[in-house]
Order: structure tokens, then sequence, then C-alpha cells
């Protein structure tokens, strides 16, 4: 399907941009296309949708991956088709390239888009800085989104500053075809801990060919940190620049799976995993469980075959948790067109509007979800079970100093699972350690 091999390449844009290093496209080179939506007579005849002061008006729209370059200018089209007067110049930059040129331009207001695509660890950064445009109260309709993701989206004045297009909760997926052969039900809504690790050691194998489970040993989405916000931690509390993955809240996730990997051997260790990154294990039919957000589900689909997929919620601790993110899709606080970029970023949020992004993977509207399950055809379900249900842990951590907190949550999952013989005192000490220097470095 079109729509998996697109998402395929938008995985790592989701998340952190230092956590999810890279977003690799199909082209490298900046791409730049006029108003994409030439209007015929008939379409010219129809009253536009919003009322503006567009005559003549041109807008510039920045984002990062050619994959959705076709959807993109759908998107522009549909929206000038109803906007007589009114173009979209969309430019798509290469992930490596987008941050920088996108942040010398806002700060310095020399050529900045009107509109641009923004991730989560930067719009941490932009909303300060006073980047982004406040969005009229009409824009969003709120009760089409998760409350979570747009509560991310709000600045201290109450406003919203971005229209979601991506939302990145964790569920949990599985390969029903190793499930049917050790004869297992499917995992459920219902599922904890404990169900989870009954479940992990039937499915593993003797020999080695076969694990129960399979993570990562960094700190991108899917790995430790789902355990630790599903034992009622939160790993950092980002805005006032304070780890917390070293509380005892959090010692119960870092054991469990320490307990997974070399008590019951359930899961590679982390030698292996030095090897092998741990979800690799799952796309390459040798692991039966694997945490991850939304795309991966594609990237597993590909690999294994999506009649072999099965989607749940993650098994519940102490609570229902699991780590977010969310990108979206914002106005320039320096335009000299604030009705336009209303007008675009309203239309964009319509269930219209989404239902074209959703076609692609893009999914945020909760009314859209029907779109993106059919292009996909997998039960998802449980991705919206997780939106409405459970309690959502942005994966951020530090406004002041993000990258190096990063870094040593990093190291510390490195080091507690490449040791073995550790009790959970052990586990504690090292972990701990990493605390210290991440509060070492705002005093």
């Amino acid at each position: 399907m079109k729509q998996k091999k697109k998402w395929l390449g938008f995985m790592l844009a989701a998340g952190m941009a230092a956590a999810l290093s890279a977003c690799s496209s199909a082209e490298t080179e900046e791409t730049t296309a006029a108003g994409t939506g030439a209007q015929t007579e008939a379409q010219q005849e129809e009253p536009a949708a919003e009322e503006t002061s567009g005559e003549g008006v041109t807008l510039s729209l920045y984002y990062w991956d050619i994959l959705f370059k076709e959807e993109i200018e759908q998107l522009i089209a549909d929206y000038e088709a109803q906007n007589e007067g009114i173009t979209i110049e969309p430019t798509q930059l290469p992930w490596a390239d987008y941050w920088t040129k996108l942040e010398t331009m806002l700060a310095t207001g020399d050529d900045a888009p009107d509109i641009f695509w923004v991730n989560l660890a930067h719009l941490i950064e932009y909303l300060p800085a006073g980047y982004m445009l406040p969005l009229n109260d009409d824009v969003m309709e709120l009760d089409k989104y998760s409350q979570t993701a747009t509560d991310l989206l709000k600045g201290d004045d109450g406003s919203y500053y971005g229209v979601p297009f991506l939302l990145d909760p964790n569920v949990l997926i599985y390969n029903k075809a190793m499930f049917d052969e050790a004869g297992l039900e499917y995992p459920t809504e219902d599922w904890t801990w404990d169900d989870f690790r009954t479940a992990a050691a039937a499915l593993t194998k003797d020999d080695g060919s076969q694990y129960g489970y399979c993570f990562r040993t960094d700190s991108a989405q899917g790995s430790l940190y789902e355990w630790l916000v599903s034992a009622g931690n939160i790993p950092f509390d980002y805005n006032n620049d304070v780890p917390q993955f070293a509380d005892e809240t959090a010692m119960d996730g870092w054991s469990f799976v320490y307990d997974l990997m070399y008590t019951d051997g359930s899961t590679p260790t982390g030698a292996q995993m030095t090897e092998i990154q741990g979800d690799t294990y799952f796309s390459s039919g040798q692991a039966a469980m694997v945490f991850g957000a939304p795309p991966t589900i594609v990237t597993h689909a590909e690999a294994i075959g999506a009649e072999n997929i099965g989607v749940s919620t993650l098994p519940q601790g102490a609570e229902k948790a699991c780590s977010f993110s969310v990108c979206s899709m914002a106005g320039y606080s320096g335009t000299q067109h604030e009705e336009e970029v209303q007008s675009f970023l309203k239309y964009a949020a319509s269930q219209e509007g989404m239902t074209t992004l959703s076609s692609a993977g893009l999914t945020a509207h909760l009314d859209c979800f029907d779109v993106y399950e059919e292009g996909l055809g997998i039960d998802v379900g449980a991705i919206q079970t997780t939106l409405e249900n459970y309690k959502l842990v942005p994966i951020l951590y530090s406004v002041g100093y993000n990258s190096e907190f990063q870094g040593y949550f990093n190291s510390c999952i490195g080091e507690v699972y490449l040791t073995t013989g550790l009790d959970r005192a052990g586990i504690q000490e090292i972990v701990q350690g990493y605390s210290d220097q991440c509060t070492a470095l705002t005093q």
C-alpha cells in the first residue's frame, strides 16, 4: 500500500529530534512547489468556504518529509479551491536541514514561512521564543482531538499554538502467528504486567530462536520509558529541569525489565542488543511482542506481513500509561497574513482536511481513524483506546538541558542492561548516579 511506504520514511520524525535522529525520505534535495490548487472555471464560481481578506495573497508552508508531498499538495489544492485569491507555496526540506534553516528564519524573520511543521521537542523551544502564532478560538474543534495533545500545544496565555496532525501513543504490537503456534490467547486491554510476563515466558523458545518480547536499549519511544510511566513514574519534570527516573516509583519498571531479561530469559540481553537493536528482533520474526508508536506498526507489517500483526494496549502496571508525542502545523507570529494563516489552519484541522492527511497515515483527528485503519488494513482500535483512556506522558527531558539529560538517560539504560548479576539495590545505585549527573548540570 502507498500509505505503508510513506510511513516507513516518516516514522523517525514523529518523536524527539535528538532521540529519533533522522527522518529518511525518498529525496534529499529541497523542493518548492507553486500553488498547487489550479481551479477549474466551475470551482472559481463556487463561493469561498472561508471569508478572508485573501485577494492576491500568497502563503508559504514548510514541511520536512517529501513522502507526503502528494497529500500536502492535495490539502492545499482543496483549500485553494474553496478560498479564491489565496495561494499556498509548499517547500519541503530534508530532516537534516529542516530545523537549522527553519530556526534561523524564525529568529531573524528573514523569509520565514507563514506556516510550518513542528514536533514536540522544538515546540517547547519555539513557544517561549515567541515564534508561533496563537490560534483563533474557532480553529480547532477541541473535542475532536486528544486533550493531552492539545494541552501540549497550549501556551501560558491559554491560547493554542498548533494543529496536531500526528499523535504517537505507544501500543503493544504482537505476532499473531506466534501466539497461535503457542496456543495462547491474544493480548487484551485488561492485560497486567503479570499477564505479559507469563505470555512472554511461554512464547520464548529454549533454543534461542524466539523471544517473547524485545525492547530498545535507548530512550526512544517503545523503550524503557513505557515501563517507567506504567509503574507510575514521570521520568522527567522537563519544565523545571528535574530528573525523576531514579525515584522509587521508577524502580519497579527498571527491575521488571531486568527480570524479564536475566531471570526469565524472555527478551534478548543488553549485550545481544548491542549487536541487533531490540525491535529488529520483532521485525525479523525472532520475537513475539514489542512496544511501538503507530508508524512502527507499518514497519513491522512490511517485514512480517500485515496478516500477522495484532495491536493491543500496553499492559497495565500501577497505572494505564504510555509515552506520547505530537507533531503539529503552526503559524509564524510575524506573518503579514494572519487572517489567511488562521483560515488555512482551520481547514487543515477540520475533518475534511484531516481526512486527506489520514489517508497517508498522518492521524490526529479522532473521527478520521476509520480512514487510517482502512489504509493500513490492521485493526488498530487500541490506538484510539489509548488516546481516550490512558495517561499520556510526553517524551520530553528538559527545557534547559534536553540533549544532556537524554544522553545521561541513554547511558543509564545501556549500563543497567549490560550489567549482569544486579539486584534491585544495584540497579538503584546505577540509576541514581546518572540522575545525579543530570541534577549537577542545573546547579
